[in-house]
């Protein structure tokens, strides 16, 4: 005791408890620590209360508890031992008294639910002269490594039928593209159970779980009803789940995108409108405006000074001449007729000049966008909600979960916009990879879907030009996904210490080699090839075209029909009634000027 008071109650706080009946041990140990050292005479014969209501309360024998347990037999009391629930994250020392000196032994077993055998393993000792002497200098999980094949029970989730069966399934990479990150995750397990010499009890869960109606479901279910021990399906970290159980190490990196074939062109806007902005085509109008605006003046004045025979449609319709000419200039078309004085032929001569920058601009703008490659303007969620694409996701367990609770309002638009059925909308959002995936192929269409199951289908179905045309966005952050324990699982930091042993070692990047297909690439000289301009992209122009045959042939329809009353008018005003009997009057009195006389008939006989 006076070694414990010259050198523990320096530093520590020390709390002598007498073991008596009544002893409530659920009180003594709930303290704010994270590591409580407890110190037990095991000789005394009331130490078996403090066993059995350690073990009444389910109080773990894990790190939490540092035991040091005081006897003067010569032997470590196995029998003590043998049946206490004890487990790999075990931390109890028995101290054999001798004299003044103590002889130390590291108790534990590898899990005792699970049939383990109880080890007892020298330590070192403690003398008052040469202080404590530690042998066990390795790390605890690396020295008590080999379980000695003891079977763990582990459950995997697949969403995808196991074929040809579940085992080979599980454990080659065939159709990759499907179920990979259970399936790499699993196959970290594997390792994980050989570096630990473990024998593995597999089973298939029916989902990763959720809480519905207050319970749990799927692997996590199972892990708190103790039929699972390690779950090979990696998780997301969520709070929920933080309750229920605890994550070990990153082995995982989940990145789910939303992949299309970007358009073309904008929908939002003509293409033929593309190479000037909207100010800039209302400054156009206005200098337009005023361009004609001038040259109807120094008509006017023309025709106001000079007294030359109106001859051309210049001098006779100058208004609707003059924008002729305007519009000319722009579009640079020529006219026959032209301004005769000087001021009227500079203003006509700056238009032309105007209207032959300007084209040239416009001109360089449109072949330049129809034959480059076309701009990127879809790149954040909020461009894809409001663009003309459909939008479908992979039909994951997950991404329904993600998708009603994510923080991120731009995911809730596109939601609202694009993914939600309503009326209007009654398509099904949520296919398959293969299903999704043709859709995109198709074009017009973006699909949610995990990156590693997708870059397989696009590089065995997707054409060169097609993998070129792709482009993703993050629907979701990248998500580090984590192998998960039960809460409180006294195989939490051997499961830890053992993951990032393999992942030092570089198996994660084996096996990322293995499981995950990489990004098709586009080749560096796919952007030398000349650009096809597509119906799509003329389309405006023809429409102009047909638009303005339309509308020259209903002006001559109205022009024809306007002429046509008019010259019918003017034919039933020269047929009226005053005409004709002047014309009566004339055509009888010009007959007076004949002599009319009575020719006799001859004569039959003659």
């Amino acid at each position: 005791m006076d070694f414990f008071q010259r050198n523990l109650l320096t530093n520590l706080t020390v709390s002598y408890v007498s073991i008596k009946e009544n002893l409530d041990i659920n009180n003594i140990l709930k303290v704010n620590y994270y590591k409580l050292g407890i110190i037990l005479d095991i000789d005394c014969p009331q130490s078996e209360i403090i066993f059995k209501q350690f073990n009444g309360n389910q109080l773990p024998y894990n790190e939490s508890y540092f035991w040091l347990m005081l006897t003067e037999s010569n032997a470590v009391p196995i029998n003590l031992f043998q049946d206490l629930p004890l487990s790999i994250a075990t931390e109890i020392t028995v101290a054999l008294r001798e004299n003044n000196s103590y002889t130390l032994y590291d108790v534990y077993n590898f899990s005792h639910r699970h049939g383990g055998k109880l080890n007892v393993t020298y330590m070192g000792y403690w003398t008052f002269n040469d202080g404590l002497r530690n042998e066990l200098t390795q790390y605890k999980y690396k020295r008590r490594q080999n379980f000695h094949k003891l079977a763990l029970n582990v459950s995997i989730h697949v969403d995808h039928d196991p074929l040809p069966d579940f085992h080979t399934y599980i454990l080659n990479p065939i159709n990759r593209h499907v179920d990979t990150m259970m399936r790499y995750n699993y196959a970290l397990i594997v390792q994980l159970m050989d570096y630990y010499n473990i024998t593995m009890n597999l089973s298939r869960g029916t989902t990763w779980g959720y809480l519905n109606n207050g319970t749990w479901n799927g692997i996590i279910g199972d892990m708190l009803r103790g039929i699972v021990d390690i779950s090979a399906t990696p998780y997301l970290f969520k709070a929920a789940r933080m309750d229920v159980c605890d994550y070990t190490v990153q082995s995982y990196v989940a990145r789910a995108s939303i992949i299309f074939r970007h358009p073309k062109t904008s929908d939002v806007r003509n293409v033929f409108l593309m190479p000037f902005t909207e100010d800039v085509w209302y400054l156009i109008l206005i200098v337009a405006v005023i361009y004609w605006l001038l040259l109807l003046l120094t008509v006017k004045i023309e025709l106001y000074y000079d007294n030359y025979p109106k001859k051309c449609t210049l001098d006779t319709n100058p208004s609707s001449e003059t924008a002729l000419i305007t519009i000319a200039a722009i579009c640079q078309q020529g006219l026959s007729d032209g301004p005769r004085i000087y001021s009227g032929r500079i203003v006509f001569l700056s238009l032309f000049l105007w209207g032959l920058l300007l084209i040239q601009f416009y001109s360089a703008s449109v072949v330049g966008s129809l034959l480059s490659e076309p701009p990127r303007f879809i790149n954040t969620l909020k461009d894809l909600a409001d663009s003309s694409l459909d939008v479908g996701i992979e039909d994951m367990a997950y991404n329904y979960d993600v998708l009603a609770k994510s923080p991120n309002p731009d995911v809730h638009e596109l939601n609202r916009k694009k993914i939600q059925t309503s009326k209007k909308r009654k398509i099904e959002p949520f296919l398959t990879a293969e299903e999704g995936l043709k859709k995109v192929k198709k074009g017009g269409y973006a699909f949610q879907v995990d990156v590693a199951t997708a870059y397989k289908i696009i590089a065995d179905t997707f054409s060169q030009d097609e993998i070129c045309d792709l482009a993703e966005i993050q629907l979701f952050p990248v998500e580090r996904i984590a192998t998960a324990v039960k809460k409180h699982s006294p195989f939490k930091k051997m499961v830890t210490y053992g993951l990032r042993k393999i992942v030092e070692h570089g198996v994660p990047g084996h096996l990322r080699y293995v499981w995950q297909p990489g990004r098709p690439q586009c080749p560096e000289s796919h952007s030398a090839k000349p650009v096809p301009v597509a119906l799509k992209e003329f389309s405006p122009a023809l429409l102009s075209l047909f638009m303005g045959i339309a509308l020259a042939l209903l002006v001559m329809l109205i022009e024809m029909y306007i002429k046509r009353r008019k010259d019918r008018g003017q034919m039933e005003s020269s047929l009226e009634p005053s005409h004709l009997e002047v014309a009566s009057n004339l055509c009888f009195s010009d007959l007076d000027q004949f002599d009319f006389h009575t020719v006799e008939p001859e004569d039959v006989s003659n």
